[in-house]
């Protein structure tokens, strides 16, 4: 770098100088107060474009730390893969993860390869859910609500372990094809004969026959004590052998209800107090040793709660 001198220099000249050639300093200044001199400062610095730094070699350790920094953050978001093994699929997915309050789809990158399916983040690095293929027993799709509401096509696979996982796939139609060929492969024909996935781990150890629907609703729990009835958040199971309300609050089973001892379904309009005035519910009356009582519903799309429930419980009579 070569020093000159312009006297017509404007900040864009200085702005240009900087980038284009850098400057060098080299300047002692004195600090004072009525002529008395208090601090003196003897500056020397250069100032330049981190290109015109590295191509004078004033940078250059720094950029080799950056560049080795750079590589190794590289290969460690990179998916490692078994010898041998190779890459059949790769598209955007996601998983169903439930553990405890912990409950969400969590995105990444799926990948088939001819061993495993693996579903990767690389932000932070890691592995959200994997599974080799020959822990697959069976698998099936299904038309269920995504977390953004809308109507999507998921992925349930029956693992040996005998949990039942959800994926949601870019591509749900090429994985579902390309599993089921190399499970065929394998010798084994994916029947898609099992009980559907279930949003809460908890909800499987309890329900075991087949599921008919399930939905996001609201329950008015029964008051106790000095305590009146409140609403509460849930989702409800439809089985072919009974009605199960899952409290999202307590994580337990707030109600069941054997279809058998159904004996009434309506919608109605009442006044749920506060500012809830004329809010459709669904009432549902049944028997129980204290004789009968009502479970309330609030929520969406009950005119087709009402009619699924209707159906489900018509062998059983009684129903109105």
């Amino acid at each position: 770098m070569e020093p000159t001198r312009v006297r017509q220099a404007t900040i864009d000249d200085l702005l240009e100088q900087i980038l284009d050639k850098g400057i060098i300093l080299n300047l002692d200044l004195v600090i004072g107060v009525a002529g008395i001199p208090l601090i003196g400062i003897n500056l020397r610095t250069a100032i330049a474009s981190i290109e015109t730094m590295i191509e004078y070699g004033l940078m250059q350790a720094w950029d080799e730390d950056l560049r080795q920094y750079a590589a190794r953050e590289l290969r460690r978001k990179k998916l490692a893969l078994a010898s041998g093994e190779t890459i059949v699929l790769d598209m955007y997915g996601s998983h169903w993860y439930s553990d405890g309050i912990y409950r969400a789809w969590r995105p990444g990158r799926l990948y088939l390869t001819d061993r495993r399916l693996i579903l990767y983040r690389q932000e932070p690095a890691e592995v959200l859910f994997q599974t080799p293929l020959t822990k697959i027993q069976d698998l099936m799709v299904n038309e269920e609500t995504y977390f953004t509401g809308t109507q999507r096509d998921l992925l349930y696979l029956s693992l040996a372990t005998g949990e039942v996982v959800s994926l949601y796939a870019e591509d749900i139609g090429g994985l579902q094809s390309a599993l089921k060929e190399k499970l065929a492969a394998m010798g084994r024909a994916p029947a898609g004969d099992f009980t559907p996935f279930l949003r809460d781990r908890e909800v499987g150890v309890i329900i075991k026959e087949r599921m008919v629907a399930d939905g996001k609703l609201w329950y008015q729990v029964p008051g106790a004590g000095i305590h009146g009835p409140t609403w509460r958040p849930g989702w409800l199971y439809l089985t072919v052998e009974r009605l199960l309300w899952w409290s999202d609050f307590d994580r337990r089973a707030g109600l069941e209800i054997p279809l058998g001892r159904i004996r009434r379904i309506s919608l109605e309009t009442r006044d749920l107090g506060s500012a809830l005035h004329n809010q459709e519910v669904l009432p549902i009356v049944y028997g129980n040793h204290r004789g009968e009582e009502e479970a309330l519903f609030s929520g969406e799309m009950l005119p087709q709660w009402r009619r699924q429930i209707k159906e489900q419980v018509l062998d059983y009579g009684g129903v109105s």
